[in-house]
């Protein structure tokens, strides 16, 4: 872990840093509470056993429970505080990444699959976990230990304890020869675990496009290939980690027989006694088996390392469309929308700049309360222009205006919130058809629903089903139709009683019992209102006040049905292949 994760990983414990210390201080208190237990085996042995004193025998047996007692009290307050502590942690951490997400722009999401991004704040979080109260309090009780041992057996017998410390360098060599490989491997398998999880996400998100290519048997080919990825990945970790450790075991072990083989040799010089060759055999257990544990530690170090980096490079992600400093909340809109001179492009950096811009040079202004169509070829540039009306992305050159105010000196919230966008495939969450409706105005009333709903010509359907508003939709509205779907959608832009309009091909998948119910809806809605309307079909524009002919994003014509008719140009164009027959 390089030292910037790492720093801004412990800016994150702040809030929880007392609780953190006095958790460590529990850890340091329960280590040293261990260390006299070998010491009080050694008095049983030399003072107690041959004198045959059975009130010295009783003394050391209590003082030995006391301190076992007392150390498992202490575990247990330690755990608690330090589980605390990472919990919390955790929690919060996953709330600010995902406070975080909701800040970001559409072109975060356009570049990164959603299973990548879900397990920055589901998986990664964990890692953070495992850190805090897995690493954090065994390293610091098996640091404590090993370092308290080492300076008590100083004291017993330095030139046995000197014999014992010469095999500790070897330790080290061994996790610095692993240490770089386990951490590529480690970061390996983390990116490769993210593609299979995006990937998974994805195949089961379209599971009806699956089943209906019948493309069963290749996803599970694909995905069987990205698990068989991730087992190899996985398999170098483990053998890493395998190979550290049974290394380390045997240093342990070469550490119990020099102490065994020169204390042995001691206690024949009478140099030391056998009790205290008895409690220095046990003290090296304190020593040994805590070093041989870093590996494991060490893994759970680098995977964390690896979270963190994964969490802080998202955390880093600048939003492209913010607020500016100082920017106002917008009034109550009339709903006059102008484009001047906007230029935009999907890609940021664009190489040589020889590939032409999405939108170039848009020019056009529309007057309250009036209706406008977008249309154009596929790519034309249509559904940029709405995505820049509620500056789901900022234009790269030029302004959007609303009432003539240009929308990035304002909150992007007071836009929004005054901005109703029924897409294509409407979105529906997973919860009841009124949470649906109320999703952008959660204090609607239900005499307020049931009139939006009316409206949308939804009421009918929903009072038909056995729940009636209690209906829980399934996710993303599954257990609806198409045309029900739209209408829960319209009846949620209804209640929003939105300023600005947005239909995004609202009716092109639907039948045409359930179109002439949208359109209708649509008509209730759009009275009043400042209403864009992106249609393949232009049967269903042609009352529009306005209508926007997009080409290779250019404006190339506009006005209405009629004018653009007599223009001979792109819109006749398209009319005549659509009324061919």
């Amino acid at each position: 872990m390089n030292a910037s994760p790492f720093w801004r990983f412990l800016e994150l414990t702040k809030p929880y840093r007392w609780h953190l210390l006095f958790g460590v201080a529990l850890i340091f208190v329960a280590t040293l509470l261990m260390l006299p237990a070998p010491w009080i085996l050694k008095l049983i042995i030399d003072e107690a056993l041959p004198r045959k004193d059975m009130n010295l025998l009783l003394k050391l047996l209590v003082a030995f429970t006391v301190l076992f007692v007392l150390r498992a009290w202490l575990t247990l307050m330690r755990n608690r505080m330090m589980q605390f502590s990472a919990m919390r942690l955790v929690c919060d951490l996953r709330i600010k990444l995902f406070t975080h997400l909701q800040s970001l722009s559409l072109r975060y999401f356009d570049t990164n699959q959603t299973g990548r991004t879900i397990g920055r704040i589901a998986q990664d979080t964990g890692e953070v976990y495992n850190l805090t109260n897995g690493f954090i309090i065994n390293i610091i009780a098996d640091s404590v230990t090993v370092l308290c041992v080492l300076g008590f057996l100083y004291w017993i017998e330095w030139h046995l304890a000197l014999a014992v410390t010469a095999v500790l360098p070897l330790f080290v060599f061994n996790y610095l020869h692993h240490r770089k490989r386990m951490r590529q491997e480690s970061r390996a398998h983390r990116d490769n675990w993210d593609k299979v999880m995006g990937f998974l996400n994805e195949r089961v998100a379209a599971a009806r496009v699956v089943k209906s290519f019948a493309k069963e048997h290749e996803e599970i080919a694909s995905f069987a290939g990205g698990i068989n990825a991730d087992y190899f990945n996985y398999s170098r970790i483990v053998l890493r980690n395998t190979k550290l450790a049974v290394v380390a075991d045997l240093l342990a072990s070469l550490g119990a027989l020099v102490v065994l083989g020169f204390g042995g040799w001691l206690v024949m010089q009478r140099r030391l006694d056998v009790g205290e060759l008895v409690a220095f055999n046990a003290y090296i257990t304190f020593i040994f088996p805590p070093i041989v544990r870093f590996a494991d530690l060490n893994t759970i170090f680098q995977r964390a390392s690896t979270s963190l980096e994964n969490i802080f490079t998202m955390l880093d992600t600048k939003p492209e469309v913010s607020d500016l400093p100082g920017a106002r909340a917008l009034p109550v809109l009339r709903g006059e929308v102008e484009f001047r001179d906007v230029g935009f492009d999907y890609e940021l950096e664009r190489p040589g700049g020889g590939r032409p811009r999405t939108l170039t040079n848009v020019n056009f202004a529309i007057p309250a309360g009036k209706i406008v169509a977008i249309v154009g070829p596929s790519g034309s540039g249509k559904s940029t222009i709405i995505n820049l009306i509620a500056r789901f992305y900022d234009v790269a050159s030029g302004a959007v205006l609303v009432d003539g105010i240009d929308i990035r000196t304002i909150t992007t919230d007071s836009l929004r919130k005054q901005t109703g966008i029924v897409l294509q495939e409407s979105v529906l969450f997973s919860g009841t058809l009124e949470d649906n409706i109320k999703y952008g105005r959660p204090d609607a009333t239900r005499e307020q629903i049931l009139d939006a709903s009316v409206a949308a010509n939804a009421h009918e359907f929903i009072a038909n089903l056995p729940d009636g508003y209690a209906t829980v939709v399934g996710e993303r509205g599954s257990k609806l139709s198409g045309g029900q779907r739209q209408r829960i959608a319209i009846a949620r832009a209804i209640l929003k009683d939105p300023r600005i309009l947005i239909f995004d091909e609202a009716t092109s998948a639907l039948d045409t019992a359930s179109e002439r119910l949208i359109q209708q809806a649509m008509e209730r809605l759009m009275k009043n209102r400042t209403s864009f309307i992106i249609a393949h079909r232009l049967s269903t524009i042609q009352q529009a006040d306005i209508i926007l002919v997009m080409d290779q994003g250019r404006l190339v014509e506009m006005g209405t049905h009629a004018e653009l008719l007599t223009k001979n140009g792109l819109y006749s164009h398209l009319h005549a292949l659509q009324f061919k027959e």
